[in-house]
């Protein structure tokens, strides 16, 4: 398990690293071809190319300019793994920290983004 967390942790910092570049095809890259992005108060978002309309029209319209994950805790086995943890996005005129699950999915690509939930944990304005 171990060595599945160190490859989620380089893939959340691709992440990042694609984020600060603004590049959303990369992003949506670390997605599994039928995965599913859920965001707080929106449809499922389903599909490589959906989630790169979504990433991004955060990065140009929201002002999305990096994220940093933390993994509290990886759980499962075989080539679907269970990550919990805690991000911040950091936007143009704000910050959002707050808790996601991703369920990962092992491809012939390495380790991908299946299903990918997060929620604030800041109040409601």
């Amino acid at each position: 398990m171990a060595e599945i967390k160190r490859e989620i942790g380089k893939t959340n910092g691709k992440f990042g690293e694609f984020l600060r570049r603004g590049d959303a095809k990369a992003i949506s890259g670390l997605y599994t071809n039928d995965a599913c992005l859920m965001p707080a108060g929106m449809s499922f978002i389903k599909g490589r190319k959906a989630i790169e309309e979504f990433w991004g029209s955060s990065i140009t319209r929201r002002g999305l300019k990096d994220a940093i994950f933390k993994t509290i805790e990886v759980i499962g086995s075989g080539d679907t793994v269970t990550e919990m943890g805690e991000y911040l996005m950091k936007f143009q005129s704000h910050e959002d920290k707050g808790k996601y699950v991703v369920l990962w999915k092992n491809t012939p690509e390495g380790w991908r983004y299946q299903w990918d939930i997060g929620t604030s944990s800041l109040p409601s304005k």
